[in-house]
Formats: structure tokens, sequence, C-alpha cells
């Protein structure tokens, strides 16, 4: 049934209790005591789902507008009311009434007020009065209704600005697995939801807080990568148009919850950066990190020049990558000392942390390394490292230019493709638009580069242009990664290595009492016999 008649306005307002069970015969007794309160009469219904809808006839009719932000606010205050019957328009906004055969064909909407009571509701109805009472009770929600409106009304870009973006170490962003499974698959339930609504939003904000913009989730929805999401769109009037609504709440959402976390690094009571009083300047913290930032650019091209000679073979193209990693860490902290552990060093490499931690014991033990152990690490801090230009290539320093860009460790469709088809991608992408080329710029052997050159062309991110040249498709290897699964591989690891921390944390924190205790006895000896435990330092009976 419609709600809205040709004039666009609604002679019964509907709530949509969208929530089956006990706590949906829970919700729906508040709401009806409440509207009970301010003085209506009114009808209810259930599905063979176990949902209820209750009406409220009304004897004037109410704007699409009016209608609709009376929805939103009984929504705000009961949690699984649905507002969307009101809310998708005076054309497609419609109810299915008493008697309606059930969507998926169990049964039909059953009267659950007696049918004589009903007919004399909807002879009477409701008046203004009414309105107006439940208009003063709902007076909190429908200012809140209200800001809501001011706030999506700003354009997207804003709203998506607001919204922070998770970085995950040398991959950038990441969305998290159980997320991305329920955007391809479509299966709400089985991921412990309820309803497609909240599933819908439950993706739409996982997508917001990885960084991704509205043109990222429609071309996911579009090339059939987020099918999944569509179908939970399935029973929507205008899907189109909806997602684009709830992707704007999950902005604001966001946003909102972020601002929240977020602390005051600066205020008018900081320390002025760089003021001095007498004697030489002191450099700012900014002119510092300047300084840091220019030293690891030089250590990078360096590196660049020379690891092809010195860092050859598989072992060597792990050692490669990992120095990659260091140099994206030390630009990440902004300076030349790095302290990631080998969990997330690993994700800029296809092999497990502790081969990283074996290829770390290598350079570091090398005569002239890359770089040197300056603190091992202890609880919950890693090694520290410092980054060095080896003494063997100060000339070579002395004479490079400065490179631009951004550096990479190994991007996550790589973990699929492999690390050769990386090298030739990031030649071929700095410039190289031949095989020739590529090959000697990305130190490795001709065969094994066009071997990865097919690799590439198959998957679209090379491509030729007309004279025939290599041209690199950056802009693809995030919707490949999702492709060939090598994103979900890096959100699994992430999780992974997320327990693992707190698990280490707990440890830690359950082992504190007794290793400050531990540390007390070496130094200062054991205690009184007074302040010992049974057994502590003593012989027990029996013992030889």
């Amino acid at each position: 049934m419609l709600l809205y008649n040709s004039h666009g306005k609604c002679r019964t307002l509907v709530v949509d209790v969208d929530v089956p069970g006990a706590a949906g015969r829970e919700v729906l007794h508040q709401i009806v005591a409440l509207l009970e309160r301010c003085g209506a009469s009114v009808i209810v219904d259930r599905s063979p789902a176990g949902k209820h809808h209750v009406y409220v006839p009304l004897r004037d009719g109410l704007s699409v507008e009016d209608a609709g932000t009376l929805a939103k606010a009984l929504a705000l205050r009961f949690p699984g009311v649905d507002p969307l019957p009101h809310t998708t328009g005076a054309i497609s906004g419609c109810i299915r009434t008493p008697g309606s055969p059930y969507k998926d064909g169990t049964g039909c909407q059953e009267l659950v007020t007696p049918l004589d009571t009903a007919r004399r509701v909807l002879l009477t109805r409701n008046g203004s009065e009414v309105l107006g009472a439940l208009r003063r009770e709902l007076s909190e929600e429908l200012a809140e209704t209200a800001r809501e409106a001011i706030t999506l009304a700003r354009p997207i870009e804003e709203l998506e600005d607001e919204a922070s973006v998770l970085n995950a170490p040398f991959v950038g962003r990441v969305m998290a697995p159980r997320f991305v499974a329920l955007a391809r698959e479509g299966l709400f339930q089985a991921a412990g939801y309820s309803d497609r609504s909240t599933a819908r939003m439950a993706v739409l904000c996982a997508a917001v807080r990885s960084g991704m913009k509205f043109a990222d989730v429609t071309a996911r929805v579009e090339d059939g990568r987020w099918a999944g999401l569509m179908s939970l769109y399935l029973n929507a009037n205008k899907p189109g148009v909806l997602i684009g609504q709830e992707w704007r709440k999950a902005c604001a959402f966001v946003a909102k919850k972020q601002a929240a976390k977020k602390s005051v690094r600066h205020c008018n009571t900081s320390e002025a950066l760089g003021v001095t009083r007498g004697g030489p300047r002191v450099k700012s913290d900014q002119e510092v990190a300047v300084d840091e930032h220019r030293f690891v650019r030089r250590w990078r091209v360096v590196l660049a020049e020379v690891e092809g000679l010195e860092l050859s073979g598989p072992r060597g193209l792990h050692a490669r990558f990992l120095l990659r990693a260091l140099a994206a860490a030390a630009h990440q902290s902004g300076s030349r000392h790095v302290e990631f552990g080998v969990r997330s060093l690993s994700l800029s490499l296809p092999v497990q942390p502790s081969t990283v931690s074996r290829v770390l014991a290598e350079l570091r033990e090398a005569d002239d390394p890359w770089l040197v152990l300056v603190r091992e690490g202890e609880g919950t801090q890693a090694d520290l490292y410092e980054l060095r230009i080896p003494a063997r290539h100060a000339e070579v320093s002395e004479r490079v230019d400065m490179p631009a860009g951004k550096i990479h460790a190994l991007r996550p469709v790589f973990r699929e493709l492999g690390v050769v088809a990386a090298l030739l991608f990031e030649a071929i992408e700095q410039g190289a638009t031949s095989v020739a080329t590529a090959h000697v710029r990305a130190h490795v052997s001709r065969a094994a580069a066009f071997e990865a050159l097919e690799l590439l062309e198959g998957w679209g991110l090379i491509e030729r242009d007309a004279s025939g040249r290599l041209i690199a498709r950056p802009e693809l290897l995030g919707e490949i990664a999702e492709r060939v699964g090598a994103a979900l591989v890096v959100g699994l690891l992430i999780e992974r290595f997320r327990a693992e921390r707190r698990a280490w944390i707990e440890h830690l924190s359950r082992h504190a009492v007794s290793a400050e205790w531990w540390a007390a006895v070496v130094r200062d000896g054991p205690p009184p016999d007074d302040e010992l435990e049974p057994g502590i330092f003593t012989r027990r009976s029996g013992a030889s």
C-alpha cells in the first residue's frame, strides 16, 4: 500500500519495527506505550517473520518531509525501527498491510489488533493534538534529526574528508576481511546481522574507515566485485539513490566517532617550536623532520644504484624489499631511526615474520651494513634500527640526484603476482618503455622480465601505446589486488598480527609482577625469610 496520496500527503503514520522475536516485541510495547501517552489510537499487525507494524491513522495529512522527520525521530528513540517506508519519497513510500502476502511466500501479514477495534480507529482517526504531543515527546530526537539533515546536506567531498582514514603499515588502506566478505557475498545473517539495512551500513562504514570514496564503492558494485552489497539492496526502493544517502550517513557517523577520539596535540599553551632566547639557533621539529626525510631519500637512491649488484638472487630479493620497507617506515616516522616489528615489516614481503627476522640479522651483521641495531627490543618495544649509507658508497651518495615520488614496499597485488613482477612494474612506472630497459633497471634477468611482463599485461597492469611503448597502470593495482585475493590475504594477516600482539600484551601484563620481583632479587638479593612464601629459597621436605 502506498503511504502517500496523489497530493503527496500521508494519512497514516507507520512505525516499521524491523526486529523479530522477543526483542522486537519489547520495542513494540515501548512504541505503543509512547503513542498511547500522546493520546493516539493505533493498529498493530505482525509478519510471518515475527516483525511488526504500528499504524497511526490521521485526520489531517502529513507532508513527505514531516512524516519522514517523525519516522527518523522514532528510529532514533527506538533502535530497530526502520524509517525507510516514509523516507523513500511520495511515489515509492509503501508498506505491506494486514492480509498482504509476505515477500517469501510463507504467509500473510496478520492483524494483531481486534478487527472491531481496528475498524473504529480507522473511522475516528487521530487529530492534530496527537501529532503535537508526539512532537513534544520526541523533541530531542527531532533536533538531532535536524542537525543530521544539515550535516548530510553538505558536499559529499567534505563529509569524506572529515572521516579518518585507517592505513596499515606499508600496504596503505585496508578494509577488514569480514566486511570485504560481506560486500562480496551478501550473507548478512552468517555475518551476524539481523537485517539487510544494518549489514549495508556496516559495509559502508568499514569502507569509509578504510579511506574509500563514493566512486570507489560504486565502481566495485558496477564491476561485480561487491555483488553481495548490491544484493543487500534487493528489496529497497530506488537502490541507486539509497546507497548515496546511506554513504552520506556512513561518512557523517564515522567522522563523528573519529572526532571524539582525536586528541589536541598543540594549543596556545604548547611550547613554541624553533624559539631561542640567546645563543645559537636550535632547529625546529619541522626542520629536523625535513633533514631526516632528505637523508632517507638519499639513502633510497644510493640503494637503488647498487642493489642489483649487492643484493642478487632470491635471498637478495627479500633483502631489497625489506630495505624498501624500512625506508617507507622511516618516511612514516620522519626519522632515520626505525622501530617497526617484524610482523609489520613482513607485510612488505610474501614471507613469514621469522624470515624477516633472519634477513634483518644478515643485513645488520654484514661488513659496512645498510643499517645498524641501536637498541634491542624489549616488552612491547621492537628493535630500533638506524639507516646508514655504507662508507663504500660515500662517493655515490655525493653525485646522485634526489629521487621524486613515493617509495613503495611490496604492494599487496604482488604478493600473488610475485616480486619480479613488482620490480618490473616499478621500472616501467618510473619511465622504462621497453623490456630491454626495464629488466636492466629492475636488475632481473631478461627471461624473468618477459615472463613477468606477460603476467602484468594479462592483468591489464601494463599496456602498450600505438608505438609499442610500455605504460604502467598503477590506478588498477587496488582492483587487481581484490580480484586475485591479495587484499583479503593482507587483511587477514593484519587481523592475525593484531590478535598476536594482544595476546603478547596480555602475557606481559600477567607476568609483570613476577618479572619485577625477580629483577629485585637479582639486584638486591633475596628478601628476609619472614617475607618469603613457603618453598621459596628454602629446602622442601623430602628434597635431596
